[in-house]
């Protein structure tokens, strides 16, 4: 159910479509806005030391000391591989290139159930130095056959890939 009531344009409440192609969408009765669900764009990054990967714990909501992978929301305008360099460098100081992308996955971000559009890139490490944010209270490396399950369901699909392409 969209947060959406009322027309942002002229302030009427909104109305469920009965026919033609945005059946079903809640609508403006004069025809200045219908409410499109699309999902929010973010990236993971799978980030290589030799045979080992890079996972975070999580120091916040949703989902607080779950395991999770270096990433982000990409913001308007910006290509994904820059939002995982600028994501995995807020995070954990390390500038990382996007070697390859692993998938495209739909997800959901935690319990908000806000639908995500979710690429997920494997990145290897060209400079920086480790510090880990106020984002995550630990940081671990594992190998893929030990590498624990991700936070979020689309990780975790883009972690079975990565483990069929390495494997």
């Amino acid at each position: 159910m969209p947060d959406w009531r009322f027309c942002p344009i002229c302030g009427r409440e909104l109305l469920t479509l009965t026919d033609g192609p945005d059946r079903g969408r809640p609508a403006c009765r004069e025809g200045h806005f219908t409410y499109w669900e699309n999902p929010a764009v973010s990236t993971m990054a799978f980030v290589q030391e030799g045979h080992d990967f890079l996972i975070l714990q999580r120091a916040t909501e949703p989902l607080r000391r779950a395991w999770d992978l270096p990433g982000g929301f990409v913001e308007g305008g910006e290509h994904p591989t820059e939002t995982i360099r600028r994501e995995v460098y807020e995070e954990t100081g390390l500038d990382v290139v996007p070697r390859r992308l692993i998938g495209v996955y739909n997800g959901v971000y935690g319990e908000t159930q806000r639908a995500t559009l979710d690429f997920a890139y494997l990145c290897r490490i060209r400079g920086g130095h480790f510090k880990l944010s106020a984002e995550h209270m630990d940081a671990r490396w594992y190998s893929l056959d030990r590498f624990p399950d991700p936070a979020f369901p689309s990780e975790r699909a883009a972690l079975k890939d990565l483990r069929e392409r390495m494997g």
